[in-house]
C-alpha cells in the first residue's frame, strides 16, 4: 500500500535571492552536504543544502540502479504545485568502479545522489525555493520540520561573499608523480597505441597544494564563475571535503524530450593576439593528431546515442570552443529521446567517454589502472542533476580539484594517440591545471 512506502513531499515557492554562490558560502559548516550546479552565461543555477534522501550505488549498474531508486521514490510523491520544478536529485559518480575508494575520496563512493532538504533554483531571471521531506513509518515529522526551518532561517540570513576573506596566498605545489615519470607513462601509452592494442588512452596527473590555512571553496567558485562563465561551475561538498571545478564538457542534457551532448577532444593554447589566436584555431582544426583524437570520441558518442535516441543529428565537421586559456575541437550532437529511457540510463552507456578514458573502453581502463598510479575518484566522473520527470543534465568532472582543509589535489588529463609527444602532452596538462591553480591562488 502507498502508506507503507516512504512518501516524498515537495513544496516549491517563489524566492527572492538569485545569488547561489553567496548562499553556498553562508551554508558552510551548517550541514553535511552542499551541492552547487551553476551555468553563469545561461543564467541557470542550482544550490542544494542538506539531505532529505541519499541514494548510494556501486558497480557497473550504478546509474540505472540510481534511476530505478529515484523513479520508485518519485512514484509516491506529493508535489506542490504539480507543475513546478519539483524535487531534484543532485550529485555524481566516480570515474571507475574498478578501483577501491581510497582515504582521499572518503565519502565519495561509486555513486552518490542527494535529494536536498532545501534547493534554491534560478532560471530565466526567476528564482524559487523547493523544500523536500521523505516521510516513512519511523520518520519524525517534528524533526523533519525543525531541520527544514533551520535551513530556511540560514537562507533568510543570507551572507554575501566577504571581500575581506581571501584564499591562501602562494600555497606550495608538489607533483604526486614526477614530471619525468608521467612523461615515461605517456611514452608507454604511445607505444601501446602504435602496436594496435589501443586506439586512444587518457592519462591523468595530479598536483598537491598545501596552504597555511584552509582553502575557501566559495571563493574558489566565485573566481571560476568570473573566469569561465561558459563552463559548468560545480561543487559537491561532503563533510570536510569539497570536490569542485569548472568543466567545459557536457556529458548529456535531456530537456523536453530533446537530448543534447558535446564532443570535446583536441586542444591548443590560446594566442596572445587576435591574429595569433585565429592562426592557432585554424591549426587545431587542421591538425591530424587532434582530429584523430576528436573522431574517436565522436564515434563513441554517436554509437551510444543511437541506442537510446530516435534520431541523432551530427554537424558536418567540428568547430572550435574557446575558453580563457585553451581552445578545443567541439562537435555538438542532438537527438530525440526514445520511449522508456531516462537521462541516467543514457549516462550509463556514455560514461566514461573516450575523451576521459580511451578506446576501446575496457582496454583503456585496464591501462589506466596499471599505469596512471593514482586514484581518480570522482575526477573525470559524471556530476549533475535529474528531476522527477527523469530529465536533467550531467557534465564530465574535469578542470577540477578536491579540497580538504588546507590541502587541495588538482587533476588534469591528456588523450594519448599514436603520434602524441610526451613533452607536448605534459605542457597541455599544465595548461589544463591553470583554471584551478588560479582559482586557488597558486598562480
Amino acid at each position: 500500500m502507498r502508506e507503507q512506502r516512504p512518501i516524498l513531499a515537495s513544496l516549491t515557492v517563489p524566492f527572492r535571492s538569485d545569488d547561489q554562490l553567496a548562499l553556498f558560502a553562508a551554508s558552510q559548516g551548517a550541514c553535511h552536504d552542499r551541492l552547487l550546479w551553476s551555468q553563469p552565461d545561461a543564467g541557470f543555477h542550482l544550490l542544494g543544502i542538506g539531505s532529505a534522501h541519499v541514494i548510494e550505488t556501486s558497480g557497473q549498474r550504478r546509474f540505472s540502479e540510481t534511476a530505478s531508486a529515484w523513479r520508485t521514490l518519485c512514484s509516491n510523491a506529493e508535489i506542490e504545485p504539480a507543475d513546478s520544478a519539483g524535487p531534484i536529485l543532485m550529485g555524481g559518480f566516480s570515474f571507475d568502479t574498478g578501483q577501491p575508494e581510497g582515504a582521499m575520496w572518503r565519502g565519495y563512493p561509486d555513486g552518490r545522489m542527494i535529494l536536498p532538504r532545501v534547493c534554491a533554483t534560478t532560471r530565466y531571471g526567476r528564482s524559487w525555493l523547493t523544500v523536500n521531506a521523505v516521510m516513512g513509518p519511523h520518520t519524525s515529522a517534528e524533526r523533519e520540520a525543525a531541520e527544514i526551518f533551520r535551513l530556511l532561517a540560514l537562507l533568510r540570513a543570507e551572507v554575501a561573499l566577504s571581500p575581506a576573506r581571501r584564499l591562501p596566498v602562494n600555497p606550495t605545489i608538489s607533483e604526486l608523480r614526477s614530471a619525468s615519470g608521467w612523461r615515461n607513462e605517456v611514452a608507454a601509452a604511445v607505444r601501446t597505441v602504435r602496436r594496435g592494442k589501443l586506439g586512444k588512452v587518457v592519462l591523468a596527473r595530479a598536483v598537491r597544494l598545501e596552504a597555511p590555512e584552509p582553502f575557501d571553496p566559495a571563493q574558489a567558485l566565485q573566481r571560476l564563475a568570473a573566469g569561465y562563465p561558459t563552463c559548468v561551475i560545480f561543487a559537491i561538498a561532503h563533510g570536510d571535503r569539497c570536490f569542485l571545478g569548472a568543466t567545459p564538457e557536457r556529458l548529456l542534457r535531456v530537456r523536453g524530450g530533446e537530448v543534447s551532448t558535446i564532443c570535446l577532444a583536441g586542444s591548443y593554447a590560446r594566442g596572445a593576439t587576435e591574429a595569433a589566436d585565429r592562426e592557432l584555431a585554424e591549426a587545431l582544426i587542421a591538425d591530424p593528431k587532434e582530429r584523430r583524437e576528436h573522431g574517436l570520441v565522436l564515434g563513441a558518442l554517436i554509437q551510444a546515442l543511437t541506442t537510446s535516441c530516435i534520431e541523432v543529428n551530427v554537424p558536418g565537421g567540428p568547430s572550435v570552443l574557446k575558453l580563457s586559456n585553451v581552445q578545443h575541437l567541439c562537435t555538438p550532437l542532438s537527438g530525440r529521446l526514445g520511449p522508456g529511457h531516462s537521462i541516467l540510463e543514457i549516462v550509463e552507456q556514455l560514461h566514461p567517454t573516450p575523451s576521459v578514458g580511451g578506446q576501446p573502453r575496457d582496454l583503456a581502463l585496464r591501462f589506466i589502472r596499471e599505469h596512471e598510479g593514482m586514484d581518480r575518484g570522482w575526477y573525470a566522473g559524471a556530476v549533475g542533476w535529474v528531476d522527477h520527470r527523469g530529465e536533467g543534465e550531467f557534465a564530465v568532472a574535469i578542470r577540477a580539484a578536491l579540497l580538504c582543509g588546507a590541502q587541495a589535489t588538482l587533476f588534469a588529463g591528456c588523450g594519448i594517440v599514436g603520434d602524441s609527444d610526451p613533452q607536448r602532452e605534459y605542457a597541455e596538462s599544465c595548461m589544463k591545471l591553470t583554471p584551478m591553480l588560479t582559482a586557488l591562488g597558486a598562480v
